[in-house]
Order: structure tokens, then C-alpha cells, then sequence
């Protein structure tokens, strides 16, 4: 460093302003004997005694490119600068206004004032905003290329994750298609952007893509290719032909590609994002596609709805229960079905209904004579409770062992060690309806279970079990189908088998599969 350049630096520390500005300009263009360094530049122009100097801000604006001046926050310092005249302030600002503000008044107006000083840059960019609507956003940014204040690349990732920000969703679609035309290298940031900001655009409204699909679709294929789950999923959807952003797949590419699609699907499952795994159940549980595939589909589904997909639990339930055909399927089929319906499904809430036989009877007389029994007979109180929670008939309620039959979506009925007709006592899965029914299974499981070792503590055989109950209703005057609920075997063999009980709900599950 020359020795001017020393006694130039020991002045601007020395407090002297002038010193300070020009120390700062060397700094931001690395000329005259100074490195460029724009963190050395920025720390000599944001010193306090410089607040309102304008030539610190017409250096700013003058000096430093448009994207390093939004990064440092220098935007407010740009507006100073452009009150003072600075003609590259305007522009700046034109630009900074065109990316980021809905309307394209405000640059409109800058680069007017600009243009009307005889600025040919000005003049372009003024030309290309007339040129029509802001779908022709990329013609207006081709003025700018190659302009060294002007760093493409990094303005459009800032003005893209602002726009997300603001959930403004057509500009946000502007942006993403005047990215997507830039020469991008495999290893852009914005590349990368580009595929997270059509992930996230979707929710916006008025999101629309303003660029041709093969832009896009080049994007999201280098993405995937740098194993962007992101894009993967993307890029899949659009080639599966599924909808991908603003409903429309057609967005993303020109053609279909189901192989190359599902690949790409199962990339991104894999990668974790898990809704891959319904669209791929959709892909390949599609009889006329080519990738066509139950037993993928059945796996794909079954993956979906161990994640926590409700949509998944309630297909897989409603499938598992259709071809159940012993109480081991019933099961699985009814616990998804209870894990969907815990989540807000009502077609899985449907079904579960479905399975669950009637119990007529006013509520409050209900608790009011069984709170009576509970007095003198806890454990029959309990089974009376438990069978109008869950449906039962008399004989399930008196024989059923609640504390080894209590599942966590309900109670699992029989087989029935009373019953000699193998029809008659064969298990049952009944679900719980309701958070209550559930919470009153379990302190009836503990009672029992506390009460098993007691001798006579079940009250013997299903005869002397039965005479029981009769003396405890006829002392309170009222009739067993307060409590429990009417089944012939046929209805009781249709509950238990997964075809026949499909044939009697089938719209129910119709309305199930097509949701």
C-alpha cells in the first residue's frame, strides 16, 4: 500500500468524513491501491458520524451491487441516495421494485425518472415492462445480464424467499419462471431454491408458473439428479401425470413418463418424504397404467398409513376389513380404521359405526340404574356398562373377558367358553366410537383384573350369571334392552366375516375407497 494510501486510512480513523467515504469507496471498488473488500468498505460507511452524509449513500448505491445492498440491509441507505438524484440509485430501486412489489407501478416509476435523464439501461428495461403483462417478467431481467450490479442469480433468491415469505403467490410463479430460464448450473443455489419454492408455492393462492415446461422441468431433472428429494417428488408427480401445482401437472412437462415417474416417487419416499408413498399407491393401483403393481400398491399403501397418513389408514383399513376372513385381519382392518378416524376421517368413522350393533334405551335412565347396581355389584355394573358402550349382546356381555379382550382401538369379544355352537361363540372385534367408551374399557379391564383372584368374583357359570342379572334388573324395574343390544347369528356372522359384511355396507364402503 502506497504511502498516501496509509496517511488516507489514518485520517479516515481518525474521524476525518471525507477521508471515511473515500476509504469506503476504495474499499467497494478495490481500486487505487486498496483490495476489494466490501465488509472493510461497509464498516467505514455505516460509522455513525456517517448516518446522514448523502455521499455515504451515493457511494452505496453507486458502488455496490443491488444484491449485496438488500443482504447487508442497505435499502433504506439506496432511498437516500435516490433522493439526492443518484441516477443508479433509481434504477436500482426500479429493479428491486419489479422483483418484489405485486404492482409494477413503483419501478415503472423509477426507471421513468432514470430513463427521462437519458440512462440506455433505463430505456431497456423500461421497453421490456412494456411489452405486456408481468408473464413477461424474463424479458425485463435479459437487460440485465452480464451486468456486473446486478448478480441475477442471487436478486432472484432474494426476492423468491421474500415472496414465499409474503405467501404472494403469482409472484412467486414469475420469479420461479424467470429462474427457471437462466443458464443454472448443477450446483446453483437457485437451483436448489427453485425446487423447494414449487414445494412450498402450492399452498399459495394464484400461484401459476409463467415459463414453458421444458424450463421447469430441466430444473427439477438436474435437481433430482443432485438427489433432491424435493424435485424428485416434483418431477414424479408431473410425470405420473398427478397434480403438482396450481392442479395442473402440464405445468411441469411436456409429456408423460409412469416409469420414470414412479422411480422418481420412490426416490423421494424413500428420502422421507412420505406422502411419495400414496402417490405411488395411486400409480400403481391403477389397473390401465403401465406400472401397474397391487402387490406395490398394497405395500406403498401400507407405508403411507404407518407414517400417519388418515387418507392411507382408512383405504388400508376399509380393504383389510372387505377380505377379512378370520378375527386376526378383523383386527388389523378396525385398527387402522380407529387410527383414521382418530385423526378427523368420517368415512372411517362410518365403518367403524357399521360395526357396531345399536342399544336403544334413554342415556340417563342408563346410568342412573347401573350407578344403583355399581353399589352392590361392581363387576356386573361394569359389564353393563361396557356392553351398552360397545354393543354387546347379552350373552357376550356376561361372558366376555374384558381384562384379556381390551385392544387399544376396543374390546375383542369371545370366542365365548359358554357356547358349545362353534357359529355362536366365535370371536368379534367391536370398535370404540368414542373417547369415553374407551376410557370406561380400560377401568373395567383393571376392575377385572383386580377382581380375578377373588374366588367367585365372576359369578360362576353362565346359568348362575344370567339369574344374576335377572334379579338386579327386576329389582330396578327395567328391561335387559336398556343395556344390550339385539343380534340374531346371522347378523352377529356378518359382523365377523369381512365378504359378507362388504355386501350388506356396500355403499358405505364404496364412499370409503373412492374418498
Amino acid at each position: 500500500m502506497r504511502k498516501r494510501d496509509i496517511q488516507l486510512l489514518a485520517a479516515a480513523r481518525q474521524g476525518d468524513i471525507a477521508a471515511r467515504c473515500e476509504v469506503g469507496r476504495r474499499y467497494l471498488t478495490g481500486t487505487e491501491g486498496f483490495p476489494l473488500h466490501l465488509a472493510q468498505g461497509l464498516e467505514h460507511l455505516e460509522h455513525p458520524a456517517l448516518a446522514n452524509s448523502p455521499l455515504a449513500a451515493l457511494i452505496v448505491a453507486e458502488h455496490l451491487p443491488l444484491h449485496e445492498i438488500v443482504r447487508a440491509g442497505h435499502l433504506p441507505t439506496l432511498k437516500r441516495a435516490a433522493a439526492v438524484g443518484s441516477v443508479p440509485a433509481w434504477i436500482k430501486l426500479g429493479v428491486w421494485s419489479w422483483l418484489t412489489e405485486a404492482s409494477a407501478t413503483p419501478a415503472i416509476a423509477w426507471l421513468t425518472k432514470a430513463g427521462e435523464l437519458g440512462d440506455p439501461l433505463a430505456r431497456r428495461l423500461l421497453r421490456a415492462a412494456d411489452r405486456g403483462p408481468r408473464a413477461k417478467f424474463g424479458a425485463f431481467l435479459a437487460c440485465l445480464r452480464g451486468n456486473t450490479a446486478f448478480d441475477l442469480e442471487a436478486l432472484l433468491q432474494q426476492a423468491i424467499g421474500l415472496a414465499l415469505e409474503n405467501g404472494h403467490g403469482p409472484l412467486v410463479g414469475h420469479l420461479l419462471g424467470a429462474a427457471a430460464q437462466l443458464p443454472l448450473s448443477a450446483s446453483s443455489p437457485l437451483s436448489a431454491l427453485v425446487c423447494e419454492a414449487l414445494w412450498r408455492a402450492q399452498a399459495l393462492a394464484g400461484f401459476e408458473l409463467s415459463c414453458a415446461p421444458t424450463d421447469i422441468e430441466r430444473v427439477l431433472d438436474t435437481g433430482a439428479h443432485r438427489a433432491s428429494p424435493c424435485a424428485a417428488l416434483l418431477l414424479g408427480r408431473a410425470l405420473c401425470g398427478l397434480d403438482v401445482v396450481a392442479d395442473r401437472p402440464s405445468s411441469l412437462t411436456e409429456h408423460a413418463n409412469m416409469r420414470k415417474g414412479a422411480a422418481l416417487l420412490l426416490r423421494a419416499a424413500d428420502a422421507g418424504y412420505g406422502e411419495a408413498w400414496m402417490l405411488l399407491y395411486r400409480v400403481h393401483s391403477d389397473p390401465s397404467a403401465s406400472v401397474a403393481n397391487p402387490q406395490m400398491a398394497r405395500f406403498c399403501l401400507e407405508k403411507s398409513a404407518a407414517i400417519g397418513d388418515p387418507s392411507a389408514q382408512r383405504l388400508l383399513g376399509a380393504l383389510l376389513l372387505r377380505s377379512a376372513s378370520t378375527i386376526e385381519d378383523n383386527e388389523r382392518a378396525i385398527h387402522w380404521l380407529h387410527e383414521a378416524a382418530g385423526q378427523g376421517d368420517g368415512h372411517a368413522r362410518s365403518i367403524l359405526r357399521s360395526l357396531v350393533l345399536p342399544v336403544s334405551g334413554p342415556e340417563s335412565l342408563a346410568e342412573e340404574v347401573i350407578d344403583a347396581i355399581h353399589r352392590d355389584d361392581p363387576w356386573l355394573a361394569w359389564r353393563l356398562r361396557v356392553a351398552r358402550e360397545f354393543g354387546l349382546t347379552r350373552l357376550e356381555a356376561l361372558s366376555v373377558d374384558i381384562a384379556s379382550g381390551v385392544r387399544g382401538w376396543g374390546l375383542l369379544v369371545g370366542p365365548n367358553p359358554f357356547v358349545v355352537q362353534a357359529k355362536l361363540a366365535a370371536p368379534r372385534a367391536i370398535p370404540a366410537l368414542t373417547v369415553r367408551a374407551l376410557s370406561r374399557l380400560h377401568e373395567a379391564a383393571g376392575l377385572m383384573r383386580q377382581m380375578r383372584p377373588i374366588s367367585g368374583a365372576f359369578g360362576g357359570d353362565l346359568r348362575q350369571r344370567t339369574v344374576r342379572l335377572r334379579r338386579r334388573l327386576a329389582h330396578h324395574a327395567v328391561a335387559d334392552d336398556l343395556f344390550f343390544a339385539r343380534g340374531s347369528a346371522s347378523m352377529l356372522d356378518r359382523l365377523r366375516s369381512g365378504a359378507k359384511w362388504a355386501f350388506h355396507e356396500r355403499d358405505t364402503l364404496r364412499q370409503a375407497l373412492a374418498a
